[in-house]
């Protein structure tokens, strides 16, 4: 089943990362795909599924460039899109804290798990009770 949700496809938006620099980032949704460059250089991917007309679920997203890491662009990106989502009535995302296996650079899923809970935290989400699933609620915009 595929729910239609029309997001205009392409834009650019100013923002400021945690060392307090500025940055034009252009935001490319193609599908449930989202796509974040900045000059031209892919900073960011993320891919959801919607599950009803105001349900959400993250299937994926990254940081395209380890170098990039820690600096605030997932942040960023992530609060950008989930305001995007909202605007078109979505009220509940939901994503899982972390994988079986953990991601090349990383000790384990353990720590791997407790990075992606502490930056779900970060960006409005709740840790569900045992710890595997992140839930935000969206603020409605008129």
């Amino acid at each position: 089943m595929s729910i239609p949700l029309y997001i205009r496809k392409d834009y650019f938006r100013a923002v400021i990362l945690s060392d307090k620099s500025a940055h034009i980032l252009q935001f490319i949704y193609s599908g449930e795909n989202v796509d974040v460059f900045e000059q031209d250089t892919p900073v960011f991917h993320l891919q959801y599924v919607l599950e009803s007309k105001t349900k959400a679920e993250i299937v994926e997203f990254y940081v395209t460039d380890f170098a990039l890491r820690g600096k605030g662009y997932g942040s960023v990106c992530l609060n950008e899109i989930t305001d995007q989502l909202a605007k078109k009535n979505v009220t509940f995302i939901k994503a899982p804290v972390g994988y079986r296996l953990a991601p090349l650079g990383y000790e384990g899923p353990e720590q791997y798990q407790r990075l992606m809970a502490g930056f779900y935290e970060k960006t409005g989400f709740s840790i569900s009770g045992d710890g595997d699933l992140a839930m935000k609620i969206l603020d409605q915009y008129e």
